[in-house]
């Protein structure tokens, strides 16, 4: 399908453009639909680049979504996993499939190593500091029973 002299960002551009994405950083299908769309591209030829980078595997939601999760599990709970991956445009399906590897006992010692690891941040009375910690990890995506977990694991040194 021959590009039309009127498309103002033919398929031999959005290719290279989309390579040099890549080359760059890891995107989703949605991601470079989305930076290929607003660079002028035709849907048609959206379409045509993506399918050559899923041919070539070049992008796989599914590696995408898992390498996401690895490499952020230590910072983030699967809630903000979760809804990070879906605005990035992956599946739920996929999302699901990747936070599968996250099990509760890993999410524990995550959340307890970043409260350990801010602990200088919470002043004040036990109660307190005990409160802070906790919205501190529930902004980070950890659900209640983690945290919970997580702020009884610690030695009670930690007087939170």
């Amino acid at each position: 399908m021959p590009d039309t002299p009127e498309d103002a960002y033919p398929y031999e551009r959005a290719w290279r453009y989309a390579l040099w994405l890549l080359g760059r950083q890891a995107y989703t299908g949605a991601q470079l639909q989305e930076r290929l769309r607003r660079k002028g591209a035709t849907p048609e030829t959206v379409e045509r680049v993506l399918a050559k980078l899923v041919d070539l595997e070049f992008v796989d939601d599914a590696l995408y979504a898992e390498a996401y999760v690895r490499s952020r599990s230590r910072n983030k709970g699967a809630l903000r996993l979760r809804q990070e991956l879906f605005h990035k445009g992956v599946n739920e399906e996929l999302v699901e499939k990747a936070l599968g590897a996250l099990d509760e006992r890993a999410q524990v010692e995550a959340a307890s190593a970043l409260v350990e690891k801010n602990l200088w941040r919470w002043k004040g009375e036990p109660r307190e500091r005990y409160a802070k910690a906790y919205a501190f990890l529930v902004r980070r995506g950890f659900p209640a029973d983690v945290v919970r977990a997580a702020l009884e694991h610690l030695p009670p040194t930690q007087d939170i």
